[in-house]
């Protein structure tokens, strides 16, 4: 029988082989658990700027660069916390937990947020700073012409009234300026004829009076559609004579305004949609669209409860068909030449509380298309309606119902009215004793539809 021999040598090597690797694998493991330290990076203020790398874990006896990098219109200044100094970027040795601070300060001169508006809140009058190229100079409003207008910082002015009045040339862009502290830009671009530019980014949150603001600026028809007007109390002809003017004003916040006389008069390009308007302020609107004779927006909603003055407030509006019968028009006291050569109006109207109405001379006064039932209506305390139906050469409305016992002037009431023809001999006027002037020259109105003047029947 042969002996098996076995030769446990390859054996043995390979064993030690293995163990040798075991070893070396549990060397790496000890070598890879490596010490870490947290690291807080911060920038102050969060909105000055930002840093580099953020915070985190580093490793111990690590070295890192932090960088401060400024926001536009802000400069590094210096760093605080376990690192100081004003190096930039600045290396931090990482040998413990730590926290760095980038402190950022703001530019005399910069850019605000809405990337147009120079502001300099910190400078002093006089001093200048560049922005994006551009070198701006601090200047109060007594300061400025229109040749450095383009290259002035308007920070801090308070009243920029008749700032370019009858500056005729003037058009320079000074879609820059910061006006937020300006309360008052009465006449500010009055006559200045010349004048075109976008303001949209203007802030006017300040601004009370505005009255007169674009008068006669008769090229003017730059964005202004995202002003806050909330807190102006005084539009009073605000566009007049703006005859270019169509600018889209529909999302105005015009809660506050007492006051709109003459706001777009003669503005003869004007029509927009105003329905989102709050006039329930508003007191005066005398004249408002006299003239505009483009105008036909969506005015139907307003709420004019406090309105007492509307005389000449359509004169010759020649497109003003506006559905405005639901107006309360309860404290109305003037409606003296409304609706006066309002070619296009013809809505019905005959449900409005006109009890408070003393003055209906020349209401409408060549309105040729209007012809509504008015028999309703109050005019128990109407004192004058001289001309009310002069050339109104469409109306034959029934109006036989008024009480006119206090009307005391009736000159030229339907004179040229072509078409009228109702039976006036029950209404009371005994305060004209004869047949007024011109009372219905070449009307169609019968001698026996007349008045019994002098009586009351």
């Amino acid at each position: 029988m042969k002996t098996l021999k076995i030769n446990l040598k390859p054996l043995v090597i390979l064993l030690l082989i293995g163990l040798a690797f075991s070893s070396c694998s549990n060397d790496d493991d000890v070598a890879i658990a490596k010490t870490t330290y947290q690291v807080t990076i911060n920038a102050s203020p969060s909105n000055g700027g930002t840093v580099s790398p953020q915070s985190g874990e580093f490793e111990k006896d690590q070295q890192i660069n932090i960088t401060a990098i400024p926001a536009n219109g802000w400069t590094f200044k210096e760093w605080q916390g376990d690192v100081t100094g004003t190096q930039n970027p600045i290396q931090l040795n990482v040998n413990e937990a730590k926290t760095v601070t980038a402190i950022f300060i703001r530019d005399l001169f910069y850019l605000a947020e809405n990337g147009v508006t120079i502001k300099a809140p910190d400078a002093a009058v006089g001093e200048s700073g560049i922005v994006n190229g551009i070198t701006y100079t601090k200047r109060t409003a007594d300061q400025i012409t229109p040749e450095n207008a383009q290259t002035t910082c308007t920070t801090g002015i308070v009243n920029m009234s008749d700032l370019f009045i009858n500056d005729t040339d003037f058009n320079g862009d000074i879609s820059h300026w910061d006006v937020s502290a300006v309360t008052n830009m009465y006449r500010m671009f009055y006559k200045a004829s010349s004048f075109n530019q976008d303001l949209n980014n203007w802030d006017v949150s300040s601004v009370t009076n505005m009255s007169f603001m674009f008068r006669d600026a008769s090229v003017f028809n730059g964005n202004i559609s995202s002003w806050d007007v909330s807190n102006v109390t005084d539009m009073n002809y605000m566009f007049l004579f703006a005859t270019v003017f169509n600018g889209n004003l529909n999302n105005w916040d015009v809660s506050s305004v007492t006051t709109m006389n003459e706001m777009f008069r003669n503005t003869e390009n004007f029509n927009q949609n105003l329905s989102n308007w709050d006039v329930s302020s508003v007191t005066n609107m005398s004249e408002m669209f006299y003239d505009s004779i483009n105008f036909n927006g969506d005015i139907s909603g307003w709420d004019v409860s406090n309105v007492t003055d509307m005389s000449y407030m359509f004169w010759e509006a020649d497109a003003f068909n506006g559905n405005i019968g639901n107006w309360d028009v309860s404290s109305v006291t003037s409606m003296r030449a409304m609706f006066r050569g309002a070619n296009s109006f013809n809505n019905n109207i005959g449900n409005w509380n006109v009890s408070q109405v003393t003055d209906m001379t020349s209401m409408f006064v060549g309105a040729t298309s209007f012809n509504q039932n008015l028999n309703n209506w109050n005019v128990g305390k109407v004192t004058n309606m001289h001309s009310m139906f002069s050339d109104a050469t469409a109306f034959n409305g029934n109006i036989s119902n008024w009480d006119v016992s206090r009307v005391t002037i009736m000159d030229g009431m339907f004179s040229r009215a072509t078409i009228f023809n109702q039976n006036l001999t029950s209404w009371c006027v005994i305060h004209i004793a004869s047949e007024p002037t011109n009372f219905a020259d070449l009307s169609a109105l019968t001698n026996s539809n007349k008045p019994v003047w002098g009586f009351c029947l």
